[in-house]
């Protein structure tokens, strides 16, 4: 303001100009929100020339009464030192350009002010930060921040123009001046990738922010075949140091009529359909983003094993398939490379939809953790690489995977092994029924189909404290036997080192645990598998009956100890065959220890089959007791004593005659009769059906009288025996069944002999009558044969 003292004649000139380049560096230091007030006169007037006026009269305004007749100080040039209202065309045709001027552009969402850069006669028009006229007056941009709104560059957002060369060139200008953020406002972007010809690179230190769901990139109608929408292809520059955050990206599959996703093309590539791809990276992150429909090969993919630190964390992922080959291979998410994490992540499929993989962490030093998906078949698939070396070193942790097929996989790459994983705490359901895959897996070693160099190993694999349930099958299907399980390793390699302990195996129609495999390669070696909880495993009907079993170990066995564990049969008539089968004809067992395991079922109990060779704390069982001799008819029929058991007697009381301290059994049997009981079954066969199983137990031997046929008791199913040795010869007709009593011998004589008169004066014959009489008393004792 003028002092009211000050002669306007004596003003000077340079002062003037002064003053208002102050005002120019005021508004850059205030910020957007600041010049836009000033811009529209909250705080200073803007300079617009009125019809009969000048610039000079609007922004020192027209002079009041009390003042019209002081002089006037000299009316400088249009424009000079103004703040001036104008547009973008207006400022790109304007001839005289006023380096003390300020020029508010107020096209809508390109607001912001500009100067005159009178220095500069080279910069590129790139609409958003510089803007050439047609006389070459370079104006720049004003901006408090390093954040740049994409509409600056002539981004519409509207839902209709295609915005992607303009987002293109704005990440661009942004990478120019030396990286930034470049914000994206509520709207929806539509961009046009093509092929490899159109897509929008990514560039280093320039992030992408949008204001959450309501900022959305949109493929346009028909865009067709097309790669990427940002990122690059293999063998581009590297991209460093950048972050995508808050957008919504929606890849708009069904409106897309003109693409086709198809592995087996051969005419192009370049129809992955990626939203984010990047192949040399270091340090970029996809956060607080939604994907929503995605449909393409992956979603979000980086992908080089010598590239690091990947991060997708907080962002939705919701899968629909485009048009292509029924069940064309997809992930939402896949890293490849050093130090990346997945965290807190949410992936829906629909259950018409294959969506194949929600999350591939591979090479290794990863975690994953803290995320839900929702019909995904895979939750995470987890691979070596090249790179991995002597330790992948990745983590899933706390993970909830729901209606899965396989929901995590481990893989080996070529020959390179997967080493160093620890999976725990993940809760797992898998829908084996509703999806009708011919594999089913909770946690374990990817069981389908790889070319033969893939021989790596899994070594250094800890599967803790996960929940996995799967849905029952009672009906036979297309399913391969072999291939599925609730967490194993059936692939024809080594595998080494693997603790799986205190896991929830639900309802598993297969295997709840398996390692080894048919054709019996490889060696498994150092295996924990300890206090887990298993329900209801191997009811499926299989074919092969060799996988009814809740533990399975095959192939090359050493050193293993499964302990601890609890293995239920809850059905009425028990569905699973054998609690623990590791039989001669699956492999060889050295150094393995089976004890303390908890077995029941309702009816009969399961079959625990196990290599001579395997240590078990069944021997421990085999010191009974029995408050009645074994010659005692009162001795309760059905009662079962095995070979090599040792029976003490501990009967109240004392005999004064001499009776056995105990027995051992020398062939195993069963006391008592058996009545109104018969059986039929077929040579070479396992089964036995008889027609009532209710006095029957587990462990019990009988003897079918169809040719003598002694057997001991597996299983028992409704009326179906499982016996321990196949039927030597065809029983068709009913067959009476009897118990088969064992045969033992006593032992440890406890009592007194009676009384023996003195022999003195005898005679020869008399002596002699005395000594077999000694002899036979020794004989009743068990003393002498």
């Amino acid at each position: 303001m003028k002092n009211a003292d000050e002669d306007w004649n004596t003003i000077d000139p340079d002062r003037v100009a002064e003053q208002k380049i102050s005002r120019r560096k005021l508004l850059a230091s205030i910020g957007a929100a600041g010049a836009a007030a000033v811009a529209y006169g909250a705080t200073l007037g803007l300079a617009q020339a009125e019809p009969g006026g000048g610039v000079t009269d609007s922004v020192y305004g027209a002079a009041a009464d009390k003042d019209k007749d002081k002089p006037k100080p000299p009316k400088p040039d249009k424009h000079k030192g103004a703040l001036v209202k104008t547009t973008i065309a207006a400022l790109r045709a304007e001839t005289e350009p006023d380096a003390d001027a300020l020029y508010y552009v107020t096209d809508p969402g390109q607001e912001g002010h500009f100067y005159f850069d009178p220095a500069d006669s080279a910069s590129a028009d790139d609409t958003g930060f510089t803007l050439v006229s047609a006389g070459g007056a370079r104006f720049k941009r004003i901006v408090g921040s390093e954040r740049y709104s994409v509409t600056w560059f002539g981004a519409k957002g509207d839902g209709a123009t295609d915005d992607m060369d303009v987002i293109r060139a704005a990440i661009l200008a942004v990478f120019n001046r030396g990286g930034g953020t470049l914000y994206f406002p509520p709207g929806t972007y539509i961009v046009s990738p093509s092929l490899q010809k159109r897509h929008i690179p990514l560039k280093s230190n320039v992030h992408l922010l949008g204001d959450g769901p309501s900022s959305v990139i949109k493929v346009k109608d028909d865009a067709g075949d097309y790669w990427t929408i940002f990122g690059d292809f293999q063998e581009w520059p590297l991209v460093r140091n950048v972050t995508i955050r808050g957008l919504k990206f929606d890849q708009n599959p069904q409106n897309n009529t003109s693409c086709y996703i198809d592995l087996n093309r051969t005419d192009t590539y370049y129809w992955a359909q990626f939203c984010i791809s990047l192949f040399n990276y270091d340090n970029v992150a996809v956060e607080d983003c939604v994907f929503d429909p995605a449909c393409g090969m992956n979603t979000v993919i980086m992908n080089n094993p010598n590239s690091k630190n990947a991060r997708v964390a907080s962002c939705s992922f919701r899968f629909v398939a485009a048009r292509g080959a029924k069940g064309y291979d997809n992930s939402a998410v896949y890293l490849n490379g050093r130090n990346h994490t997945v965290t807190n992540c949410r992936f829906y499929a629909a259950p018409d939809q294959t969506a194949f993989g929600a999350i591939e962490t591979h090479t290794g030093q990863s975690v994953v953790s803290g995320n839900v998906s929702d019909g995904y078949i895979t939750g995470v698939h987890i691979q070596a690489s090249e790179t991995s070396a002597e330790h992948a070193d990745i983590t899933v942790a706390n993970n909830t995977f729901s209606n899965a097929a396989h929901a995590i996989q481990l893989w080996t790459y070529k020959e390179h092994s997967i080493k160093n994983v620890t999976i725990t705490g993940n809760t797992i359901s898998i829908a084996n029924a509703d999806k009708k895959r011919t594999m089913m897996v909770g946690i374990g070693a990817y069981p389908g189909f790889l070319p033969p160099t893939y021989t790596g190993t899994f070594e250094n694999v800890t599967i803790t404290g996960n929940t996995i349930q799967f849905q029952e099958e009672f009906v036979r299907r297309d399913l391969l036997e072999g291939f599925c399980y609730g967490i194993g390793f059936v692939r024809e390699t080594d595998v080494r080192n693997v603790v799986i302990a205190n896991n929830i195996i639900k309802n598993a129609p297969v295997p709840a645990i398996h390692i080894g495999n048919t054709k019996k390669v490889g060696t498994m070696a150092h295996l924990h598998i300890t206090d887990n909880v298993i329900v209801n495993a191997a009811h499926y009907p299989f074919a092969n009956e060799a996988y009814k079993a809740a533990i399975l170990l095959r192939s090359n066995v050493v050193g293993a100890r499964i302990a601890g564990n609890m293995i239920v049969d809850t059905y009425d008539t028990a569905r699973g065959l054998y609690s623990i089968r590791l039989n001669a004809a699956d492999g060889t067992f050295r150094d393995v220890t089976v004890t303390g395991n908890h077995i029941s079922s309702k009816q009969g109990g399961l079959w625990l089959d196990l290599n001579a060779a395997v240590k078990t704390d069944v021997a421990e069982a085999r010191l009974t007791f029995t408050d009645k001799a074994l010659e005692d008819p009162l001795l309760e029929a059905g009662t079962t004593v095995q070979a090599g058991t040792i029976v003490l007697v501990a009967k109240p009381g004392a005999d004064a005659s001499p009776s056995p301290v105990g027995y051992k059994v020398q062939t195993g049997g069963t006391f008592g009769t058996l009545s109104g009981v018969t059986a039929t079954g077929r040579r070479a066969a396992y089964a036995v059906t008889v027609n009532d199983a209710s006095a029957l137990k587990v462990g019990q031997w009988i003897t079918l009288q169809a040719g003598a046929q002694t057997r001991r008791i597996v299983r028992i199913a409704g009326n179906e025996l499982r016996v321990n040795a196949p039927l030597s010869e065809d029983v068709t007709v009913p067959t009476p069944v009897a118990y088969a009593p064992p045969t033992y011998r006593p032992f440890g004589w406890a009592g007194r002999l009676p009384a023996m008169p003195d022999t003195s004066g005898s005679t020869v014959e008399q002596l002699e009558s005395e000594l077999n009489r000694l002899k036979q008393a020794l004989r009743n004792i068990g003393m002498m044969a």
